[in-house]
């Protein structure tokens, strides 16, 4: 994980969602990366949140601490909206619904990461591969092969599944 493009402020908005406590996942491209291992460029960092009234509060204090901007809870609440944070060198785009799947749904299946001491939730392989085939854009396309083949090649086989042959020693 430690080889992934994250620039100081993405890890800073991810260390205000953890010590806000807030229901999230990383979706899109960082999921893209997380997953394959495979760095590749993307113009911002997705998230996808759970819409809940006091995950909203959370999310406002993090968004204040984080950005200095205040966004009221009952705009976070609403479906289909899309919150987005600029600065110099980053872009934040955060998701209170996505059509595919729920958020209960693919936080149940969610993948625990961390990188510089800052843990962070992502949306499952599987839930990635679902929401990049709803939307079917050019690079979800391309996004798809990639998961897809890390997959086809079992390079997600847990240890316990696969086989080692040893040559047999006379010693």
């Amino acid at each position: 994980m430690t080889n992934m493009p994250y620039t100081d402020r993405y890890l800073e908005f991810l260390k205000a969602l953890d010590k806000h406590k807030v229901d999230y996942l990383i979706i899109g491209a960082y999921a893209t990366m997380i997953h394959t291992k495979v760095a590749r460029a993307t113009k911002d960092m997705d998230t996808w949140i759970r819409q809940t009234g006091d995950n909203a509060k959370r999310l406002t204090s993090a968004l204040k601490e984080f950005a200095g901007r205040e966004i009221p809870a009952e705009a976070i609440l609403k479906r289909n909206q899309r919150i987005e944070i600029k600065g110099e060198m980053f872009k934040i785009e955060i998701w209170t619904s996505q059509e595919v799947i729920t958020f209960e749904q693919a936080w149940e299946k969610r993948k625990v990461e961390s990188v510089g001491g800052i843990t962070f939730n992502v949306i499952s392989k599987e839930d990635l591969i679902k929401l990049k085939r709803h939307f079917n854009r050019p690079q979800d396309k391309m996004d798809l092969s990639l998961l897809e083949t890390k997959l086809d090649r079992g390079l997600e086989t847990p240890h316990r599944n696969r086989r080692v042959f040893c040559k047999k020693s006379n010693v």
